[in-house]
């Protein structure tokens, strides 16, 4: 087999000639595995190679050990680690060996075969000489190919290993590369590469961050980067500043005068991908102040933002009118000054209006587009953050402008304009609701046939309108969209039907603002409303007739589907019993939808069967037979978690639905249920679902749940004993929603089984008041968890009476319920009151 010349086949651009080589380079691993990898690193390793040879054999080599698929990227490992020591150690030899080549290709790809070694053996305390060996060569290099190509590897291994492998030989990896990037290393090309490893290995430096004079150090190494001559270099270090103001904001005081200069000069002077950085360090900044102002009321901010905001906010502002006409998505430094701009209002809030507001004052009607759309843009930007105090007489004044420029020669400006619109009614509604409301709208429907962006956005303008209603009591006989109503619905359906729907997300906007608008309908509105159903419905019915012919009309299909599906959700909650009429139609498309078994139609189309059994209520019992088997394919479907939480959560809207003639599918249901738990794969947010939704069927079988209980009971006992690291907020929420819904669960089955057989639950109650001081003894819990054990007590007081008042007068459960009694929030406070007095029921 001649290697080489199938390694530069599988590069040709010639289809046939490289899919043969392909197939033949993967009969030859097949074959012989070991033959297979050594005849690569051995290509790769050989300096007479041509170096695209070279290259593909490190690539097809380091694929060998890893995948973007989790299952075998885990078998591809093991593999590895499953060859002769020999083998390997030859393997290894010769990668380490190619870091010193002279064929760049070579060494670049050796440097990331190295890496991925390193992430398969080092968390397995294998390859333990690797980093020493790599210093080594950075310090004594044979040449500046090597010391390039190890710092390139240092820095590909900090970032495929986690920190705290890598903690020991932290100091000693810093060491090096921070002296590959000092100005005094003469080679541009080895202080990129320690540039870039400095970059990876910033999180796990935080002891060294800790020490004032390493500290210092690496930030003049940083901040000599960020003058070097080299654009590759300057970027790099650039890019070092902005992870280090998020990874280690509170030691960035001593530094903040020399690095308001150079970001601010990165941005004035610097090329466009030197300048992005310099706009990314003061987002960065910004992320970190608005996560101190919402969690810690602003302590620990240094108020960096607003210390720099008048240097800051113009320069931003002259970087807007750096537009690209051409390719008004692409990301530069007019977009990234938005972006940023937008997290400085938020940061500073009403102290940003006087010094932006000029700016928009002066350019909002400039003869060069550049202007007027920065100034637009500057407006939109700043909407979320100051208050509607200090921007409300600058909106209402801002508005008629804003439709004028709706009428724009430049699509841009419209795109931008429709945007702004659209950010007002979502923030500051009033003026427009109260004052511009019919304008507005007319000028949105008719945004709706230009160009897909400016439609798009004209969709989400619209559907923030709507949502100022979204809140109103369902009784509301009329409310001020009533008039127009069904032409906006007629408007948004042939936004839909545009034959460039698909362009700018256009037609998911336009079914997000007819969703919208359904949803605020009132009373008045219910009959458009209703004559929308046979519409969707035969939409809905022509999907599944499509003559697919590529992958592509399928994906088309799954997303007009999903949809279609989800308008008609809307419309059913909407509706209620009047969707009757329609429920036989409804019901033979969707199951002709659930047919194609799609995850995601599949998602959409169980919460539309869930809105129609909560319509139809017992009646929904002559669909089950032909339902219940879609119902158990989502239930069985934990690998798709999104899919499965939904499924159990219309077995909840049917149970409540059908009540006692939901037994019969139980069987099936507890069955699918019991075994998703006990799957490892399942994902850890399916579960409290899980455990709350048994509540809900005891709740609407009653008696006939006594044949689960045990079984139920001893999972919940498990569940109820699940710890986790205090440090860790996220498991600690996670945990508080897991305990929660226990309660719930415990709450449904003693309401369901009090009726008939409220002994079968007796012999649980000591697991129920352990698992209650578990969680009274647990500092981490929150107000819904509390809450949420104070009503089982008063559930458990309600159910048994004088059986349990012995087991409820321990001390902890009293003292809770005294406390929930006098809590300051108020469902917490009815919760205890409604205990106690069912405990001093039973006292009595």
């Amino acid at each position: 087999m001649d290697l080489t010349a199938f390694l530069i086949n599988a590069q040709s651009p010639d289809e046939k000639t490289r899919n043969a080589a392909q197939e033949a380079l993967v009969r030859a691993e097949e074959q012989n595995l070991v033959v297979f990898l050594v005849s690569l690193v051995t290509e790769l390793a050989n300096d007479g190679k041509p170096g695209p040879a070279r290259q593909m054999a490190g690539l097809i080599l380091k694929n060998t050990m890893t995948s973007k698929d989790e299952e075998k990227k885990a078998r591809l490992e093991q593999q590895w680690i499953a060859l002769d020591d020999n083998t390997k150690q030859a393997i290894k030899h010769e990668v380490l060996k190619t870091l010193e080549s002279h064929t760049k290709e070579a060494r670049q790809t050796a440097a990331q075969v190295c890496a991925r070694i390193a992430a398969i053996e080092l968390p397995r305390q294998q390859w333990n000489d690797l980093i020493p060996t790599l210093l080594r060569f950075v310090q004594n290099a044979k040449n500046d190919f090597q010391k390039e190509a190890t710092l390139t590897c240092i820095g590909y291994i900090c970032e495929e290993s986690d920190a705290d492998i890598l903690q020991k030989q932290s100091n000693d990896i810093l060491t090096a590369v921070v002296q590959g990037m000092r100005k005094e290393e003469p080679n541009f090309d080895v202080r990129y590469a320690a540039a870039k490893a400095l970059y990876n290995s910033l999180e796990f430096v935080r002891g060294n961050m800790s020490n004032e004079n390493e500290r210092n150090y690496l930030m003049s190494q940083v901040c000599e980067g960020t003058q070097a001559q080299d654009p590759r270099l300057k970027e790099a270090a650039m890019l070092c500043l902005v992870k280090i103001a998020s990874l280690y904001y509170e030691k960035l005081k001593s530094y903040m005068q020399a690095l308001f200069s150079i970001t601010l000069e990165a941005v004035r002077k610097e090329p466009e991908n030197v300048g992005l950085q310099g706009i990314e360090f003061w987002s960065a900044l910004c992320d970190v102040e608005l996560e101190l102002l919402q969690e810690e009321d602003g302590r620990g901010s240094e108020y960096y933002v607003k210390g720099a905001l008048k240097h800051l906010t113009e320069l931003l502002a002259e970087c807007l009118t750096r537009q690209n006409a051409e390719n008004p998505d692409e990301w530069n430094l007019a977009t990234a000054a938005g972006t940023c701009l937008c997290l400085v209002a938020q940061t500073v809030g009403d102290d940003i209006v006087p010094h932006v507001v000029p700016f928009i004052s002066q350019n909002a009607n400039h003869s060069d587009w550049k202007y007027r759309e920065a100034a637009t843009l500057a407006f939109g930007s700043i909407l979320d953050g100051p208050s509607s105090a200090v921007l409300g007489t600058l909106v209402d004044q801002a508005v008629p402008m804003m439709l004028q420029h709706m009428t724009d020669d430049l699509t841009i400006v419209k795109d931008t304009t429709a945007w702004t619109i659209g950010r007002i009614a979502d923030l500051h509604p009033e003026p427009i609701i109260h004052k511009y409301l019919q304008p507005v709208l007319e000028t949105m429907m008719k945004a709706l046939g230009d160009e897909p962006s400016v439609a798009s956005k004209a969709c989400w303008c619209i559907q923030n309108v709507a949502n100022y209603w979204e809140d109103n009591d369902e009784d509301t006989p009329t409310y001020p969209l009533s008039s127009g109503f069904s032409s906006l619905i007629q408007t948004l359906l042939r936004a839909i039907d545009r034959p460039d729907a698909t362009e700018n997300n256009l037609r998911s906007s336009a079914y997000e603002a007819l969703n919208s608008l359904l949803c605020s309908a009132a009373l008045d509105c219910l009959e458009v409303v209703k004559q929308l159903i046979p519409v969707l419905l035969q939409r809905l019915e022509v999907t599944t007739q499509m003559q697919l012919a590529s992958g592509s009309e399928r994906q088309e299909q799954i997303t007009v589907q999903g949809l279609l599906c989800g308008a008609l959700q809307v419309t059913t909650r909407k509706l209620g019993s009047q969707v009757v009429p329609f429920a036989d139609q409804m019901m033979q498309i969707f199951l002709r939808v659930f047919s194609a078994r799609d995850s995601t139609v599949h998602e959409e189309c169980l919460m539309a069967v869930g809105a129609v059994a909560n319509a139809l209520q017992g009646d929904f019992e002559r669909y089950m037979p032909h339902f219940a088997p879609s119902l158990y394919l989502g239930l069985k479907n934990y690998q798709e978690s999104q899919v499965c939480n939904i499924a159990v959560g219309i077995v909840n809207d049917i149970a409540s639905a059908l009540g006692p003639k939901f037994a019969p599918y139980c069987d099936e249901i507890m069955t699918i249920l019991l075994e998703n738990l006990r799957a490892l794969e399942l994902n850890r947010d399916v579960k409290p679902a899980i455990i709350a939704c048994f509540g809900d069927i005891a709740l609407n079988i009653g008696a006939m749940f006594e044949k689960y209980l045990p079984v139920v009971m001893n999972v919940m006992d498990q569940a109820s004993k699940t710890v986790v690291p205090e440090s860790d907020e996220e498991m600690v929420e996670y945990l508080n929603t897991l305990r929660e819904n226990i309660c719930e669960a415990y709450t449904g089955i003693l309401q369901g089984l009090k009726t008939e057989k409220p002994d079968v639950f007796l012999p649980f109650v000591g697991q129920v008041l352990e698992f209650i001081n578990i969680v009274h003894r647990d500092q981490t819990g929150d107000e819904g968890l509390f809450r949420a054990c104070v009503g089982v007590v008063g559930d458990l007081a309600n159910v048994f009476g004088k059986k349990a008042q012995s087991a409820l007068q321990q001390e902890a459960i009293r003292s809770m319920v005294a406390t929930a009694a006098h809590s300051s929030d108020a469902q917490t406070k009815e919760a205890g009151r409604w205990t106690l007095e069912q405990l001093r029921l039973i006292a009595v």
